[in-house]
This record gives structure tokens, sequence and C-alpha cells, in this order.
């Protein structure tokens, strides 16, 4: 028996969570230093998320689950169901195998969401595939994951998957469908389109569940899966350049859609719930879509890439009562509606994730919007999603000033750089321990061992500090990673790049405070006596070799690198001279 949502039940509950709840977490389990907590109310779910998705839809049968905008399509969730199963069982028959991975790399559409779903309710991980990636990145992506099948999207202005596709596996031209040989790619037999296009080698989406609309035996498969097996690979970005791919459990995501929605407001009423973010990102997979389909909301899609206007207009002729979106998304939000004059906005959640979010962007939201409630998230996609989030009472201050409240059933603490506790307030690395870490790195023990220590605690890199009633605050990060837009980067991988043109003797990419992105991109080169190096050049120099989102706006010259006396590179001091205006 899959766990009631109590919360629907009396305002008591709530009242016990908000006070109650928070109480006893400090009585449970206490410390000298910066450690919290929370056990919650309700126990973890024991299931499945092909399970848990089937309840919601035999719930809410005639319920709209998606509406795609930019498509003009509207899927109920019984119907959502009965594709996913029937693209489930399409697989299956073409050679899948429990475990077996689905690449998703396609922008925002409804067949993405059944191409999600069908593999997890036959068994098969889904991997979230960023859908501007180039060839290189691309090409690492399906050998580390071992894909065996790759769904792609129809051809948009700034996007070819197809043709990007075809240069990288040629016998994709001449292959039947479900049968690729591939030289370089020996895992890939199939391609799947998730548009309406038709490609030489490439399945469609609607052929392969036309054909197997009688998806009885997805209940056989089904059963093959325990929740502890792996459900998603989230690919995150890493110091070393090449992407991590995170293999997180279906217990660890039920769980976290389930009490993240909860803090959401998703479980009350119906609500209506407009995606900003990428499907490929955490908080647009996560957070937000299969959170919402756990607790029986309806999801908007308002374009397939993402598109200030087109999410406004959505608001508003979708009449969301709820959106999700990055700190940069927000915006580009407010400019927009600034310009646009009144419009018919009622939102009565916002949620601010992805990256770091000011206290005056907060202030904003919630005035300039007129939201009901403004909220933030930290999370990882180490750790799912989730790991603080803000309680649907917080006001707007705390709200501001924190990420929010220690997830359920989650412990955290931050330590020193010997592994002590730090007093409560006291900045240091934040730890994290509970369901909701991923199981690890997809083939990849040496960084997991990293990063997940033998007694269950997870190193994130980033700088917190924690209070005594479990609200966490980001001071920075201890990570080489810069986020532009929610978008995790990893300078190493640009910085190879930057190496290999025939000008440049050496490089150092820093992040540097920018108003809508959080960070910008800032290449700061050493160049070949006599040689110049321009912005057209390093432009020129990457397109095509990174996806544009890595490709640094600022660049900068300099002599010499400020070094250490063991002769390391210390990029603080780079990051202070821009800062400063001396470079």
């Amino acid at each position: 028996m899959l766990s009631k949502n109590m919360f629907n039940k009396t305002g008591f509950v709530r009242r016990f969570q908000k006070h109650y709840g928070l109480r006893l977490a400090r009585q449970i389990l206490t410390d000298n230093g910066s450690y919290y907590y929370n056990p919650g109310i309700e126990p973890l779910t024991i299931a499945t998320l092909g399970d848990v998705i089937a309840e919601t839809a035999h719930k809410y049968p005639g319920r709209v689950a998606i509406r795609s905008v930019h498509e003009d399509l509207t899927i109920t969730y019984e119907e959502l169901l009965n594709k996913a199963d029937s693209l489930g069982c399409a697989l299956r028959a073409q050679g899948f195998q429990k475990g077996d991975r689905l690449g998703l790399w396609t922008h925002n559409c409804i067949g993405w969401v059944v191409g999600c779903l069908g593999a997890a309710r036959a068994g098969l991980i889904s991997v979230l595939v960023n859908p501007v990636y180039e060839k290189a990145e691309l090409r690492f992506c399906i050998n580390k994951t071992k894909l065996k099948g790759l769904m792609i999207g129809d051809t948009l202005k700034n996007r070819d998957y197809y043709g990007l596709l075809r240069t990288l596996v040629p016998e994709l031209q001449t292959s039947k469908e479900g049968l690729l040989n591939s030289k370089e790619f020996p895992s890939l037999t199939s391609v799947i389109n998730s548009g309406k296009q038709t490609f030489s080698g490439v399945s469609t989406l609607d052929s392969l569940v036309n054909n197997h609309k009688n998806n009885a035996d997805i209940t056989k498969y089904g059963k093959e899966v325990t929740p502890k097996d792996g459900s998603l690979i989230l690919l995150t970005s890493g110091t070393t350049g090449d992407p991590k791919a995170g293999l997180d459990s279906h217990t660890g995501v039920v769980n976290n859609v389930y009490f993240s929605g909860i803090r959401n407001s998703f479980h009350e009423g119906h609500p209506i719930v407009c995606v900003q973010a990428p499907l490929f990102h955490a908080l647009g997979a996560i957070v937000t879509l299969l959170s919402c389909l756990r607790h029986g909301a309806t999801v908007v899609l308002p374009a397939p890439t993402y598109n200030v206007a087109a999410n406004v207009d959505a608001i508003c002729a979708e009449k969301c009562s709820i959106t999700t979106g990055t700190p940069t998304m927000y915006l580009d939000m407010l400019e927009h509606v600034q310009h646009a004059g009144e419009l018919p906005i009622k939102l009565r959640v916002a949620l601010a994730a992805g990256a770091p979010c000011s206290p005056q962007l907060i202030r904003r939201i919630n005035k300039q919007l007129g939201v009901q409630s403004v909220r933030a998230l930290y999370g990882l996609s180490e750790t799912t999603a989730c790991v603080f989030q803000s309680l649907p009472r917080d006001s707007v201050e705390v709200v501001a000033e924190t990420v929010g409240y220690t997830a359920d059933h989650c412990e955290v603490k931050v330590v020193d750089g010997k592994g002590n506790n730090v007093p409560y307030g006291t900045a240091g690395e934040l730890m994290v321990r509970g369901y909701l870490n991923m199981i690890g790195y997809w083939d990849d023990p040496a960084k997991t061992k990293q990063t997940i220590r033998e007694d269950g605690w997870l190193h994130t890199g980033d700088k917190f500090t924690l209070s005594e009633d479990g609200y966490g605050k980001i001071v920075g990060r201890l990570k080489d990673i810069i986020i532009r837009g929610g978008e995790n980067i990893a300078p190493k991988e640009i910085e190879d790049l930057l190496n290999t043109h025939p000008d440049v003797v050496d490089s150092q990419v820093i992040g540097v405070t920018d108003e809508r992105l959080g960070e910008e991109l800032c290449a700061v080169v050493r160049v070949r006596q006599g040689a110049t190096f321009t912005p057209q050049d390093l432009t020129n120099h990457c397109k095509g070799k990174l996806a544009r989102y890595k490709i640094p706006r600022i660049l900068k010259i300099m002599e010499e690198f400020p070094k250490t006396v063991s002769g390391k590179i210390q990029k603080f001091k780079i990051k202070e001279l821009i800062d400063s205006g001396k470079l």
C-alpha cells in the first residue's frame, strides 16, 4: 500500500509540521555543532516511479496532465499512462532489457514526458541529455552511459538533432528502425523521434505507441523493478570538464518529488503549473514535472526552449497558479511584465531554484508580480533534487535570507576542512545524508567514493551556514563550478579548448557577477608574444565545439597569472582583479 497524503486531511497536520515537527526534529538527534535531522511526519513511500505515476493516473484519469502550448496538444493522465505503457512495451520488443538506458535528447514537449515515463514503466533508466549538446558532448554521453536508445526531437530553428546525430553516426541513414549497428557506438541500437518528422533509420514515437496499444505486458516488466534500482541519470558538470552521470534511485525520485511537491503546494486543489526550465534539468524534470505528476497537477509547457514572452503568455492564457524557474528567468519575467503593462497574472506560488537567488529578487517577485507566496529551494543532481526548501508559511524575509528548511527524512551538517562540525551560523562545507542521495556516478566508482563516503555522507562542495532550527544559507561554492543562469559549467572543459588555439598560451575561465544570469563567463587569456586574440576569435574557436551557453562572453588578456609558490594558479586572485576593475 502506498503512503497516503496526510497533508490533505486537516489544518492540524499542517500546524503540526510547521511547529511541533520542527521542535521534534531537534529533539530526536542533537549535536554540538551544525547538524540537523528532519525525520518528517510521514513515512517514505516504498514504490517505483512507474507505480506512483500509475496511481495518479488511476485517481485522476480525465484530468489534464500536460498542456503543451507550442504543440497545441493536451493529454490527460489516462492518455499519458497508456502512451507511456505502449512505448515501454515497444522498447522491450526492440530488445531493451531491465536497466538499459534511454537518452532523452530533445526540447520540452509531450514526447519527452512520454519517453521518461515509458522508460520508468518498462524498467529502463532515462538519461536526461542537454538538447544543446554538440558532437563531442553527445559522443561522451552516449559512450559514458552506454545508451541503447536515444530520443530526439523535430528540427527547430537553431537545433537540428538528426543532422548532428547523422554526422556522428553515419550508419543511421542506412539502418532499419530499431536495428542500428554503429561502429563507434556499439550500445546504441535505436533512435526515436518524439515529434512528427520522419528520418531515415529513426522510429517515430507515434508509430511505436500505435503498434503496441495492447500493452498488458507492462505489468510484467514493472514487476522486475525494485525501489532500490536506478531510475534517472542526470548529467552534471564536474571540475574535470566531462559531465558526471549521477544515478538516482526510484526511492530517491519518488519521495523527493512527493515531499518537494507538498512544500510547493502541488497537492492543494488542482494547480496548473508553468514549467520555465528545460526538462533535462533537475528543476524542470524532478522538482516540477514529476512532482506535479505525482500529485495530480496540470503541467503547462509554453515553448520548446526558454522564451520569456511565451512563458508569461502561458501563465496568463492557461491561468497558471504556480510557476518554477531559475533566478535569471524571474529577472527576465519582471522586465517583460514591466514593459508589457498590467497583465492577468494570478500566481499563488513562485519557486526560485537552480542557482543562488538574491534577497532583493525574492522581494521583487513577491511585490512586482503579486505572488502570494515566493519560495526557494536548494539541491543537487547528486541528491536527486531537493535538500532545503521553503515551507509554505515562511515569510518573505525568511525566503529571501535562506534557501529553506531541511527536506523530510534528510540529515545535513556543516563541517570544516578537517570534517568537524562547525558551530551553528559558521560557514563550512555542507554535507547531506539520506534516501535522497544518488546511488553513485555511473561507471565511475572512484568519483563516487570522493563524493559519498563510507558513512553515507555526501560532500556537496558548497559553502553553507546552518541555523539551529534547520534552515540553510548559501555562502559560496567550494567547487570550481560556475553557475550561469542555472546551468552548471565546468571551467576546465572551456580552458582545455581555448588552449588549443594557436595564439593562446594559457587560459583561465572565471565566473564574474552578472545581475541577470547570476554569473557570466569570463575567459582570461595569455597569448603568445606579438599575437592578438579578440572576442570574435574566441567565439569562432568555440563555436560548434561547445554548447552556446558555455562560450565566454567576456575576454580579458593577462601577461602572467598569479600563482602560489608551488606554481598553482590562484583563480580567486584573478577574480578579485576583475571584480575590482583592475583587470
